[in-house]
């Protein structure tokens, strides 16, 4: 009998303990897996196995018990014999894995019992333990419509998000202007009410016809609407200045409670209300201790604690007045009382109501009176005219512009007019100016005032009858008239004729400056706030020959140009050197809006106005 050679019967012995060992393990039979296929048994063969006829190999019978070992009489030395057994090592010990995995190796069915070889503990039924654990009670929630829910709940927050992100979009201003003041940029529309509308055929304007044409004064872009006078006078309407009570209205324009109705309307369009108020006295040395008690009295007795105006101030204030034009305020600049008078008014009044004084109490108004007066007033009345041409005209703006009114953000913004009770109508005089007037005023930067029947190119009376000539303001004063409305004007104790007819056309031309005003922040801003200073946002570019040519501008907004002839005949010129083109906004010929002009020899016929927005 042959014998191994040493290194041979190591080898075997060793395959004996692995064998031996294998058996031992027992194969994993908590599977995650219901099912688990065996692997196939794997059939090796040696490569080399043909020329190793000499050397000694394992082989494996059926029985996965038996192991033979067989060896060739010619088996060389024992290193041969120990390289041989390293070499079919391996494939011996993976027939023996194959082998045992196909006996020992357990699976899962679906109902969690174990397939070749059950064991109790590896049961899966339920909330059996499984190796001695419990499984927790999440395994056997329904996890079908819990994952419907969640998709649900996803969804939802999808489309809850898209839409607040439209929602932002959709409410995103298309333009952000700066916020301002419910007086600041505005246009405000003044009104001598016994001239205004008739309401009850009496022949003279009252607080009625004048509610009865809030649609009017709104259409026209007024924000604001500004009464003249309508005090208690010893015979009004021819002498309106000469007032008996400043907390009392004429009947022949109406009561109280027609007041009231008028304001109340005035707030429900988000529109305000002005009074003219005559400044007849300063407070009383001792109203300031008596000045909170006044403002809770009734008009009957107030007076008794304060003076004239600053009962008419509380009184009227707590009629929901929106502000005063403090008239005749000139002439109490120098009194001593001054600065503590005006105080004592906006605190009164409250700091949501404004104060508008005329430029004759600005420039008269020096040290500590004009720095309250600086400080209280709201905006400062100037007037503009033609009185000295085109050039005084320019010099007259721009002294105001360049002046100390800009030279602070809180100074009082300005308010522009061409026509006021006591000032002369532009029509009187100037043929059809006071259409290309009233559209370059809407362009200044400040506040805006038209006075009534200046949109229609109203002029002033011709020869009044009788003594009223001699009356105040009476030539200014001329009836309203409405286009529609023809044969119901007012009639006043004086001529109601104005000298020439109105020209109703101008109403839709002005309209659509107001528009453009009211919607555009390089107009109605006055000036460019930039480190603390208050830097100008317009010039005048030319003024030759009638033509008056305004430049208006403003960070990151469109430069605007307003260009007018005041003349009588047509203009021809090239101002390509200072701009190229632009879109026209606005104009006199609203066949010319939103087309594209060039300044190079254009034309502008007589009594002409156009705005224009250049290209960035």
């Amino acid at each position: 009998m042959n014998e191994l050679p040493e290194n041979s019967n190591n080898s075997g012995g060793n395959d004996l303990e692995t064998l031996d060992y294998l058996r031992g393990v027992k194969s994993s039979t908590c599977l995650l897996l219901p099912t688990t296929p065996s692997p196939t048994p794997l059939d090796f063969k040696h490569p080399l196995s043909e020329e190793m006829g000499d050397r000694p190999f394992l082989t494996l019978n059926d029985e996965p018990n038996m192991v033979n070992l067989q060896t060739d009489a010619s088996a060389g030395d024992s290193s041969s014999s120990g390289d041989s057994s390293s070499v079919v090592q391996d494939p011996v010990s993976a027939q023996l894995i194959n082998n045992i995995s196909m006996l020992d190796y357990q699976t899962l069915s679906k109902n969690g019992d174990l397939i070749m070889g059950q064991t109790e503990d590896c049961k899966l039924n339920g909330n059996h333990n499984v190796n001695g654990r419990k499984l927790p009670s999440f395994v056997n929630w329904n996890w079908s419509v819990i994952r419907k829910v969640l998709l649900w709940i996803v969804l939802s927050g999808l489309i809850a998000c898209l839409g607040a992100i439209i929602g932002m979009v959709i409410t995103i201003p298309k333009e952000c202007n700066p916020d301002l003041p419910w007086y600041q940029g505005k246009v405000f529309y003044e009104v001598f009410p016994a001239s205004f509308k008739d309401s009850n055929n009496d022949g003279m304007g009252d607080l009625k016809g004048l509610l009865k044409k809030l649609d009017y004064i709104q259409d026209l872009g007024a924000s604001a609407i500004r009464l003249n006078y309508i005090y208690q006078a010893q015979k009004y309407p021819e002498q309106y200045y000469n007032i008996t009570s400043l907390v009392q209205i004429d009947r022949s324009v109406g009561v109280l409670k027609d007041f009231r109705d008028l304001i109340n309307e005035v707030h429900n369009r988000n529109m305000s209300l002005i009074l003219d108020l005559p400044v007849v006295s300063m407070a009383k040395p001792d109203s300031s201790s008596n000045f909170t008690q006044a403002v809770l009295i009734s008009n009957e007795t107030i007076t008794n604690f304060v003076d004239p105006t600053s009962a008419a101030i509380i009184f009227w204030s707590s009629e929901k007045v929106d502000g005063f034009y403090l008239k005749d305020l000139e002439q109490f600049v120098d009194d001593i009382s001054f600065p503590r008078t005006l105080q004592m008014w906006k605190q009164a009044m409250g700091y949501d109501k404004i104060l508008i004084a005329s430029e004759s109490a600005y420039e008269k108004a020096k040290g500590g009176a004009l720095n309250v007066l600086l400080s209280r007033v709201d905006l400062i009345d100037v007037h503009l005219d033609l009185h000295e041409g085109i050039s005084g005209l320019k010099n007259r703006i721009d002294n105001v512009i360049k002046g100390s009114l800009w030279a602070k953000p809180h100074y009082p913004w300005v308010h522009w007019n061409i026509g006021s009770i006591h000032n002369e109508r532009i029509a009187t005089k100037h043929v059809n100016n006071t259409l290309v007037l009233t559209a370059l005023e809407l362009v200044l930067p400040g506040t805006v005032s038209i006075f009534y029947g200046d949109e229609i190119g109203l002029a002033g009376l011709g020869d009044i009858e009788g003594d009223f000539h001699e009356h105040k303001d009476v030539n200014n004063v001329v009836s309203m008239s409405f286009s529609n409305e023809k044969n119901t004007a007012v009639i006043l104790p004086w001529n109601s004729n104005s000298e020439r007819e109105p020209s109703y056309h101008f109403l839709e031309v002005i309209k659509m400056f107001t528009k453009v005003r009211l919607e555009t922040p390089t107009i109605y801003l006055r000036s460019i706030y930039k480190e603390g200073n208050n830097l100008k946002n317009m010039e005048i570019r030319k003024t030759e020959e009638n033509l008056f040519v305004i430049e208006r501008w403003y960070p990151r907004r469109n430069t605007c140009v307003f260009v007018g002839n005041l003349g009588s005949k047509s203009i021809t010129t090239d101002l390509s050197t200072m701009f190229y083109g632009g879109t026209v906004l606005a104009g006199t010929n609203s066949s010319l809006v939103g087309q594209v002009l060039y300044f190079e020899k254009i034309t502008f016929p007589p009594n002409s106005a156009i705005i224009l927005k250049l290209e960035k």
